[in-house]
């Protein structure tokens, strides 16, 4: 229909009858073909299993799990643990999937590349309220593992294996990250623990180092030195007082006269005078001279006096003697000679002043009893004074020891707060760090035991009883649907290639006026009985 355009429903229908032919032949070869296609193509059969992702049976409020992640995520990484080629190819052997044997590794990745091709891992997600926020989420509650073979025994065995392999391998997955996690924990608590060790063994270096200069000492030093500022005070005034009256006895002792010439000390005095006096007119031999000398012997040990003079005279003879022998072994500058003539010079200063105070060379003892008592009152007071001194020595070290403390008390507080501070944050570290390590391991148990969430067969893996592909009554529609399709577009496009003029529309078209008559197509038959069938009326 050349240069012209059909606008009414019978223009189409006229196209239809005069291409009838060519319709119908494109749509019955079409039909034909995906006829053939859907019985010759080999029937593949499904296998699917169901597994229903559970959360834990422990409320989470009651132990947390140490395995995050979303779902989507962990089931993709379980995912690519279970297809790896090992897991394919044995359990292509086990199941007996391919009869072919592996020679070649161009016949093992032909055989995982099949396997790979046939399995389908789907997941089911539901809308579902997060029990945290409240919120409608969409979340991932299941999961489809799904095999595609040749055979319905052997699909259902091969999806059986496939869907263990995903079973276990989330147990083991789970199990893994939650030792790992615990492991983490254990590593950290073993160095937090031994950093804890190394700063108690600081700080105890640190107060021993600082013993009675530590802050919380500070009140206790403070009180210790006013105490031994009162006590020194205190000393200060009896020291005074003890001076006074030293003083006093002394001036009282110098009007005393300790010797009053009766008992035996007199009678001593008296018989030394006369042996004085009988060893400068007699000799020593003589007898008044041995009488005097015995009885002076036994007055001084009844009195006893005691012969100061003897024993530095015999200690001066022995230098003497000593000092001659090194004289003539040594020169006058050799040491010896020299710490000997020191030695004889003080010995000679001593015997001089022994002479000076007792020219009898006995040293009486007083006898006059108000004398002894001033002057034992005079001994106790130096004693008492000695010991004041001493003690008020003593205080003033102390209080010098605890001044000098207070005045290092506030570097040592600046030190201990440093270490403090870093005890402190260590320690609490270390607690957050046990407590999760508690956690971890109660996790771990509970992944064990498969009391947190788990994978959970909901169906098995089904038999297929007819194949899933091809879907040969899809096909024949599809045929019929594309034959008709294909045939009234090939009728179409012949049409519009056609140049016939037909109808008085393209006639008005092709000559731009319009025709005068119309003679209707009147068909001739090749017998006389067929034309007069065909013209109504002809003879």
């Amino acid at each position: 229909m050349a240069n012209s355009d059909a606008h009414h429903l019978s223009d189409y229908i006229a196209i239809l009858r005069r291409r009838k032919r060519q319709v119908l032949g494109t749509a019955l070869a079409i039909f034909l073909v995906s006829a053939i296609l859907a019985f010759v193509i080999p029937p593949v059969y499904r296998s699917t299993a169901t597994i229903l992702i559970e959360q834990q049976e422990v409320p989470r409020d009651l132990v947390s799990t140490t395995v995050t992640g979303y779902a989507n995520q962990r089931l993709q990484i379980i995912q690519k643990r279970v297809l790896t080629n090992e897991n394919l190819l044995e359990i292509a052997k086990k199941s007996q999937l391919y009869p072919k044997t592996v020679k070649s590794e161009s016949d093992a990745a032909e055989i995982i590349g099949r396997m790979r091709g046939g399995i389908q891992v789907e997941t089911v997600s539901a809308n579902v309220t997060d029990p945290s926020s409240g919120r409608s989420t969409m979340a991932t509650i299941a999961f489809t593992v799904s095999y595609d073979g040749d055979a319905p025994v052997v699909t259902q065995k091969v999806a059986e294996e496939l869907t263990n392999l995903f079973l276990n391998a989330n147990i083991m997955l789970r199990t893994q990250q939650a030792e790992r996690t615990s492991g983490f924990f254990s590593e950290e608590e073993g160095k937090l623990g031994q950093q804890l060790a190394d700063l108690e063994a600081r700080l105890a270096e640190y107060k021993k180092r600082n013993t009675g200069r530590l802050p919380e000492l500070m009140g206790l030093n403070m009180s210790l030195m006013e105490r031994s500022q009162k006590e020194m005070e205190d000393l200060d005034r009896q020291i005074t007082s003890l001076e006074e009256r030293k003083l006093e006895l002394q001036g009282q002792l110098a009007t005393v006269e300790p010797y009053t010439g009766q008992g035996p000390g007199g009678r001593l005095r008296e018989v030394q005078s006369q042996y004085l006096t009988a060893t400068a007119a007699y000799a020593p031999n003589h007898p008044d001279v041995v009488k005097l000398r015995r009885e002076l012997e036994m007055l001084r040990k009844e009195t006893g006096a005691v012969d100061d003079r003897e024993s530095a005279d015999r200690e001066y003879k022995k230098v003497r003697a000593e000092l001659a022998s090194a004289r003539e072994m040594y020169a006058e500058s050799h040491p010896d000679v020299v710490r000997l003539k020191a030695s004889l010079t003080t010995l000679e200063e001593k015997l001089k002043a022994s002479s000076a105070a007792t020219p009898t060379g006995f040293a009486l003892k007083p006898d006059n009893p108000a004398y002894i008592s001033i002057q034992t009152q005079l001994a106790t007071i130096n004693i008492s004074l000695k010991a004041a001194h001493e003690q008020r020595m003593r205080a003033m070290q102390k209080s010098s020891e605890y001044e000098g403390r207070l005045v290092q008390t506030p570097g040592v507080e600046q030190e201990g707060l440093a270490l403090q501070r870093e005890y402190d944050s260590t320690a609490k570290k270390y607690r957050e760090i046990k407590e999760h390590l508690m956690g971890a391991d109660i996790a771990v148990e509970m992944e064990k035991e498969q009391r947190g969430e788990r994978f959970s067969l909901l169906e098995a893996p089904s038999f297929p009883a007819s194949p899933e592909k091809p879907n040969r009554r899809a096909f024949l529609l599809l045929g019929i649907v594309l034959g008709f399709g294909s045939g009234i577009g090939y009728a179409s496009i012949a049409e519009y290639m056609d140049r016939t003029i037909r109808g008085s529309g393209a006639i008005a078209a092709v000559l731009r006026t319009p025709p005068l008559a119309v003679i209707p197509h009147i068909p001739f038959g090749e017998s006389v009985a067929e034309n007069q069938r065909l013209i109504p009326g002809a003879r």
